[in-house]
């Protein structure tokens, strides 16, 4: 781990929470149900929730398949997310660049912009080969990014959100193709300063990493209704990769 992690203070932050609050479950259920229609996997599939946070969406995976396991970076969020586990639902603190497991899995979910975090592009090779070597022969992979192309021509530079009474203050820009998020704010008198770093990649640049780790795009959906997508209006950028 590097010093200069932005996201392992920041994910570990009860702040990251509050602003992010209106992703709720409600939002996970719908997106589970129909994702989970689509992929067709079996209730006796294994599964996992790869930077699963509190847990919303492995609680919701766990509806549909027997066994789920949701791992994240953030010791705080595992905390959360185990007042849920049961037998079959369990949690666990891992950095998803190295993570393993003594069993593979049918399907891996990288769920809610969960991916291209890192300094290093090695890194984000590094993520999806250890998916890779955590699958099931044929096993799949889904992807949750976030639209680059959209936001490259939508961005919004300034926004403020009221949210349980803190004021945050975001600034958003673009260099290097990545999107920088610097958020401010004050609570009890202290003042607090983060900042979010996600690459944008585009469809081709996903297609060149699943290239070098052994998968295979079979399809790309542009919302959590599932329609297809289209780079120009589309909100999200979902990608669902077989491994080879």
């Amino acid at each position: 781990m590097q010093k200069n992690d932005w996201f392992k203070n920041w994910f570990d932050s009860p702040f990251y929470h509050i602003l992010y609050q209106n992703r709720d479950l409600k939002e996970a259920k719908a997106f589970i149900a129909n994702l989970t229609n689509y992929l067709a996997l079996g209730y006796s599939s294994n599964v996992l929730d790869l930077g699963c946070g509190k847990g919303r969406h492995s609680i919701e995976l766990k509806k549909y398949y027997s066994t789920v396991k949701g791992i994240d970076l953030s010791p705080n969020s595992i905390k959360t997310a185990k007042e849920h586990e049961t037998k079959d639902l369990t949690f666990e603190v891992h950095d998803m660049r190295n993570f393993k497991s003594s069993k593979k899995f049918n399907a891996i979910f990288n769920l809610f912009t969960s991916f291209g975090y890192f300094n290093t592009h090695n890194d984000n090779l590094k993520v999806l080969q250890s998916c890779n070597n955590s699958l099931n022969e044929k096993g799949i992979l889904v992807i949750d990014f976030l639209n680059a192309h959209k936001i490259k021509m939508n961005i919004q530079h300034h926004e403020i959100k009221l949210v349980e009474q803190i004021r945050f203050k975001i600034e958003r820009s673009i260099k290097n193709e990545r999107i920088f998020k610097k958020i401010n704010f004050e609570h009890e008198n202290n003042s607090y300063n983060f900042e979010e770093k996600v690459q944008l990649f585009s469809l081709n640049d996903f297609n060149d990493m699943f290239d070098q780790t052994g998968f295979k795009l079979i399809n790309t959906i542009g919302n959590y209704q599932l329609h297809p997508f289209e780079p120009k209006s589309s909100e999200r950028l979902i990608l669902i990769a077989k491994k080879i």
